[in-house]
C-alpha cells in the first residue's frame, strides 16, 4: 500500500506541476520542416513516439546493472515523455568483454529493460553505447570492431525483430570513435545488417565527430525508413562547466552564465579569479570560448540547422541527447540553455531526448531507492 501511495503521488506531483495546457505537441505549428517529413520513410506514428524523451543512463551502460524506480518511470510517461532512449554497453554483451556468466545476465536484463518500457507505453531506441573499451579497439583495430559490432547487431535486431515496430527502435553506435571516412564505410554496411535482420524497424543513425549538428552528411543514407541522430552542448564551457571525469580545463570552470560573452563584467571577473587561483588554462579556454557571444538566438540558430537539412533531404533528424551538468552552472541559466534547445527542437520538428536521467546531467534525484523528480528542469522540458 505505501508503495502503491508512493507512485501515485509521484504522478499527481509531475502531471499537477505541468498542467493540461502545459504539454503541447512539438511541431504543431507546420512549418517547412514538419511539411518536408510528410513524405519520409519514417512512419508518422514512430515519429510521434520519438518527439518527448530522456536517456536512461545507469541501467545498462555501467559495469553494474542498476535498476531505474518504476513508479518514477511510469509517473514520467502519464506526465508527457514519449521515448526512452536506452544506452547498453556493448561491452556487456560481447564474450570478447565478460564472461559468459555476464554476457547471459546482461541480455536477460536487456530483454526485461525492454519489455517493461515498453509496457509502460514508452518507444524505446536500443542504443550502443560503448565504453572506453570497445572505443579504443574501434581506433586501433577498426575491422575487428567492426566485425563484433555486426556479430552483435546481427544477433540483437534478429532477437527483437518481433517487437512492436512503432516501439522499438535500433540505434546503430553512439558517437563513433572512427575518422568519418571509416564510419561511413562502417556505418551503412551496419545499418544494412540490422535492417537485414529487422526489416520493418526504423534505424536511429548518428555521425561522427560527437555527432555533432554541424556534422550531419551532404547526403543522407539510401537506406529508407532510416532517422538521423545528432547531439548539442554549446557551448561546452557552459554545459560541461565543473566535469570531473579527466584532467580537461573544463573541470576548474564554475558559475560560467548563460547568454555569455567575453565582454561581460561577469565573466570577466570570473577569468580573473581563473587565473589568479592558477587555472589559466580554463581561464584561456573561457575567452577563446566566448570571443563570439552564446546567445539563446545563436543556440536555437544551430539546432535549426539540423531542421534544415532534415527539410533539405526529408529525413527526421532527432536530438538525442542535449543537456547541462547540474552541479556548477547557475540554476536559472541552465533552465534557460534547457527550453532554448528544447523549443528550438520542436520548431524545427525535431524529436529530442534529454540527457540524461538521475546521474550529472540528470533531471532525477535519487534518495534511496527512490527517484525523485527536478520540478524546474521537468516544466521546462514538458512544456512551458
Amino acid at each position: 500500500m505505501l508503495a502503491r501511495r508512493t507512485a501515485l503521488s509521484l504522478c499527481v506531483s509531475i502531471t499537477a506541476l505541468l498542467g493540461v495546457q502545459g504539454i503541447v505537441e512539438p511541431g504543431a505549428a507546420q512549418n517547412a520542416n514538419c511539411a518536408a517529413l510528410v513524405q519520409s520513410t519514417v512512419p508518422a506514428t514512430r515519429l510521434r513516439a520519438l518527439a518527448r524523451g530522456f536517456n536512461l543512463t545507469g541501467w545498462l551502460d555501467g559495469n553494474e546493472t542498476r535498476r531505474p524506480d518504476m513508479a518514477a518511470l511510469a509517473a514520467l510517461h502519464r506526465a508527457g515523455f514519449t521515448h526512452v532512449r536506452l544506452p547498453v554497453a556493448p561491452e556487456r554483451l560481447m564474450a570478447e568483454f565478460s564472461t559468459a556468466t555476464d554476457v547471459a545476465r546482461a541480455r536477460a536484463e536487456l530483454d526485461e529493460a525492454i519489455d517493461r518500457l515498453i509496457r509502460m507505453g514508452f518507444a524505446v531506441s536500443l542504443d550502443l553505447h560503448p565504453g572506453g573499451r570497445f572505443a579504443r579497439l574501434h581506433v586501433a583495430e577498426p575491422d575487428r570492431a567492426f566485425d563484433l559490432i555486426e556479430a552483435l547487431w546481427r544477433e540483437l535486431a534478429w532477437r527483437y525483430a518481433r517487437y512492436p515496430v512503432d516501439h522499438l527502435f535500433f540505434e546503430v553506435l553512439n558517437e563513433p570513435s572512427v575518422s568519418r571516412t571509416i564510419w561511413e564505410q562502417q556505418g551503412s554496411r551496419l545499418a544494412a545488417t540490422i535492417r537485414a535482420n529487422a526489416p520493418d524497424h526504423t534505424i536511429i543513425y548518428g555521425t561522427s565527430d560527437f555527432q555533432q549538428i554541424g556534422s550531419l552528411p551532404a547526403q543522407p543514407l539510401a537506406l529508407p525508413n532510416v532517422a538521423y541522430a545528432v547531439h548539442y552542448y554549446a557551448p561546452m564551457v557552459f554545459t560541461h562547466q565543473g566535469q570531473d571525469w579527466s584532467e580537461d580545463p573544463l573541470r576548474d570552470l564554475h558559475g560560467v552564465p548563460f547568454p555569455a560573452a567575453r565582454s561581460d563584467a561577469s565573466v570577466d571577473r570570473l577569468m580573473r579569479e581563473l587565473r589568479a587561483t592558477g587555472h589559466a588554462a580554463a581561464a584561456d579556454l573561457l575567452d577563446q570560448a566566448l570571443r563570439t557571444p552564446w546567445s539563446e538566438a545563436r543556440v536555437a540558430a544551430e539546432v535549426a540547422g539540423a531542421g534544415q537539412w532534415s527539410a533539405r533531404h526529408g529525413v527526421p533528424v532527432i536530438l538525442n541527447e542535449f543537456g547541462v551538468l547540474s552541479w556548477k552552472a547557475p540554476a536559472s541559466d541552465r533552465l534557460r540553455w534547457l527550453g532554448t534547445v528544447r523549443r528550438a527542437a520542436e520548431q524545427a520538428c525535431l524529436g529530442w531526448a534529454h540527457w540524461d536521467y538521475a546521474d550529472a546531467f540528470g533531471f532525477m534525484r535519487r534518495v534511496g531507492n527512490s527517484e525523485i523528480p527536478d520540478r524546474a528542469v521537468l516544466k521546462t522540458l514538458l512544456g512551458d
